[in-house]
């Protein structure tokens, strides 16, 4: 394999995606960088976008919907409650 391409590799880290729905993920595919997964369809996991308060720049996009693939979310790090 080139050296040059390389890719990062995508360990699964959530088993069950079901059990996280309510929960608080960061993540820089998001305007805010904080997002609630509220519901999971079709392969698509749909975010509530959340304020940040250390980044409020970008706060008027608080409340509107994202969707990342559920093949990328299951291998992010939600926040602890």
């Amino acid at each position: 394999m080139n050296p040059r391409n390389r890719i990062t590799p995508r360990n699964p880290i959530n088993k069950n995606l079901y059990d996280l729905i309510g929960r608080t993920l960061r993540s820089n595919c998001f305007p805010t960088f904080r997002g609630k997964l509220i519901w999971i369809k079709d392969e698509k996991c749909y975010f509530e976008l959340l304020e940040n308060e250390e980044v409020p720049i970008y706060n008027c996009c608080a409340g509107k919907i994202e969707y990342l693939p559920e093949t990328m979310v299951i291998t992010m790090k939600f926040e602890e409650e």
